[in-house]
């Protein structure tokens, strides 16, 4: 699985911040799709 980044996580992180209420959901669950992918729960 990818680490994720400073980088991406701080990117992550500016959007949160930016977004209105309604862009948060999906912000989140790309957030949790890097960090989980399908996958790997899965087989887990």
């Amino acid at each position: 699985m990818k680490t994720m980044t400073l980088k991406e996580l701080a990117e992550h992180l500016q959007a949160l911040k930016a977004s209105r209420e309604q862009d948060l959901d999906e912000f989140l669950t790309d957030l949790l799709v890097h960090s989980y992918p399908t996958k790997t729960i899965q087989n887990a």
